[in-house]
């Protein structure tokens, strides 16, 4: 009898133990605790605001949707990284004349550490013409417990010039 409630005792510590020591190196958020839902929502409501800062001229808005160390992979440009170049490319963007950015989610698939969104967009003027559209991918990974966009490309469905 010794014998078998000491079995169901370290069967319960072993099973307690493995269930605390899932959480993340550094925090408290367990991979149990992720909610890929959630995510999507906090996604959404990003994209949103980032688009805001075009309508309202505001590059704080859509700067503040990257994380600290965040990229964006622009066709026929380097890869930009951090704030301050970030920003320098969308102000160049406005400056274009850009004053609208609709972003369609198509997926969001991931776990705890990182997601990916796969989806469109398309870019306006301020009279509501369309300028580009395309489709589009962003890692996303949590910073100060928001999921931010960490690594962004895009590409055009426009064609490719005629070859002279």
């Amino acid at each position: 009898m010794k014998l078998f409630s000491f079995v169901i005792c370290t069967a319960a510590v072993i099973a307690f133990t493995s269930c605390n020591s899932d959480k993340k190196e550094g925090g408290t958020t367990s991979p149990s605790s992720f909610n890929l839902d959630s995510a999507k929502a906090e996604i959404a409501a990003s994209n949103a605001v980032f688009s805001d800062g075009f309508i309202k001229n505001d590059s704080s808005l859509y700067i503040s949707r990257y994380t600290k160390d965040g990229c964006i992979m622009p066709a026929n440009s380097p890869r930009l990284c951090g704030s301050e170049q970030l920003a320098a490319f969308f102000r160049g963007g406005y400056d274009m004349g850009i004053r609208n950015v609709k972003l369609t989610t198509d997926e969001v698939i991931g776990g705890p550490d990182v997601v990916t969104e796969t989806g469109q967009y398309e870019i306006m003027d301020a009279g509501g013409k369309s300028l580009d559209k395309g489709k589009f991918i962003v890692a996303w990974k949590q910073e100060d417990g928001k999921w931010k966009m960490y690594r962004d490309i895009w590409t055009t469905d426009a064609p490719m010039p005629a070859v002279k």
